[in-house]
């Protein structure tokens, strides 16, 4: 499984997207990838049907109990047939098969209100596996920016792998900024009170990209 740091891109007005994209492939190729494969995740905000008029922004009845309604879905093309959902107001994230999207379909009244898609390549480097994809608002496919995903496989200890991870990311860094932007970093705050395991875990991903898809939002907004 390994531990996952995720990272998204920021920029001042006027840089470019589409050269930070290329500056941060090249950057990863330099780093000595051997191999490479199309890579994908997604977000969604399921929320109950509402009455026609309502709003369905993911911020609407904030308050007013729609948030304790909420519910965010995630996959990751490399947890194959794995679906997470993921409760804010519970603080629980529950894995399951991909079976379990036809029992939603089926079964509840939950709609899907907002998603972030993401698309990209995932590199093989050594130990690393480093993932840069573009990241959409759907479906009106409004870019919304960069998200690059790293991955050191020998351990599952979030505190362990760290300076690692740290290491590539300032490589990665250097690349952001000659390109006119800055790369964040999704905080490991973000898993604070959730029911996860003491190793980091496919769950723990999950809360990271709910965490992206607010952050995402609100540099865009």
């Amino acid at each position: 499984m390994g531990v996952h740091m995720l990272l998204y891109w920021s920029a001042a007005d006027g840089a470019g997207r589409r050269e930070a994209y290329d500056a941060l492939a090249a950057a990863i190729l330099c780093l000595g990838s051997s191999g490479s494969s199309r890579w994908t995740a997604a977000a969604a905000v399921l929320r109950q049907a509402q009455q026609r008029g309502a709003d369905d922004l993911p911020s609407a009845r904030a308050g007013g109990g729609g948030e304790q309604q909420a519910l965010h879905r995630v996959t990751l093309s490399d947890e194959p047939g794995q679906l997470f959902l993921l409760s804010k107001s519970a603080k629980q994230v529950l894995q399951a098969g991909a079976d379990m999207q036809a029992f939603l379909d089926r079964a509840t009244q939950l709609k899907q209100r907002a998603a972030l898609q993401l698309e990209g390549v995932q590199y093989a480097v050594g130990d690393c596996r480093v993932s840069l994809a573009r990241a959409v608002q759907a479906p009106q496919q409004n870019f919304l920016g960069l998200a690059v995903d790293l991955c050191y496989l020998p351990l599952d200890d979030a505190a362990l792998a760290a300076p690692l991870l740290q290491d590539l990311a300032e490589v990665l860094q250097e690349a952001a900024e000659a390109a006119g932007g800055t790369l964040r970093q999704v905080e490991g705050a973000a898993t604070a009170g959730y029911q996860l395991p003491p190793h980091f875990s496919p769950r723990h991903r999950a809360v990271q990209y709910v965490q992206l898809m607010a952050r995402l939002q609100e540099q865009a907004s």
